[in-house]
Parts: C-alpha cells; sequence; structure tokens
C-alpha cells in the first residue's frame, strides 16, 4: 500500500456540520466524503473539453441529418421520374444531348 500522508483544512463548525450531514446521508464517514468529492473535482473534465466534445456531436448529427434529407430528395425524385414514365437515355444519347 502507499504511504499516505495528512493534510490538514480548518473549517468553521457550520461548515463541519453540514460535511458531516451530507456523509450521514451518504453513509460514509467525513473522510471519505471530503476525500471523494475532491478527487471527483480535481479529475473532472474541463468544460471547455465538453464544450468541443458537444460540439463535434452536434456537427456528426447536422451531417447525419443532411445525408438523410438528401436521401429523401432523391428517393422523391426518382419516384417521379419513374411515374412519368419519362424516357430514360442510354449513355451514349445522354453524352449527344449534352453535347459533350
Amino acid at each position: 500500500m502507499a504511504a499516505t500522508r495528512t493534510t490538514t483544512i480548518r473549517l468553521t463548525p457550520a461548515a463541519k456540520r453540514r460535511l458531516a450531514a451530507a456523509a450521514r446521508r451518504r453513509g460514509v464517514s467525513t473522510h471519505k466524503f471530503i476525500l471523494d468529492a475532491a478527487l471527483e473535482r480535481a479529475n473532472a473534465v474541463p468544460e471547455t473539453d465538453r464544450l468541443d466534445r458537444l460540439a463535434a456531436l452536434v456537427d456528426q448529427v447536422r451531417e447525419t441529418v443532411e445525408d438523410e434529407l438528401d436521401s429523401r430528395l432523391g428517393d422523391a425524385a426518382w419516384e417521379r421520374h419513374l411515374a412519368s414514365g419519362a424516357k430514360r437515355l442510354k449513355p451514349e444519347e445522354a453524352w449527344r444531348e449534352l453535347g459533350i
């Protein structure tokens, strides 16, 4: 086991009572409660990193929605084309009509 060291913190009596009450509600010692809270805060992801990840996720969702809309638009256009009975051109005819 790693060696441990003592750290002292000064608390007002009111703060000490609040911490003790919160620890009791969680069913842990005041020491564990303070230690867990401090370590959780030390390991927290900075807000800017969370916002950057959220922005990237929003971009991915936007692109996915745009792709789905494009796909539906293309499917609808193809269905209209098939329903219209318009003549389908062979590739050579298409090139010729385009003057290429």
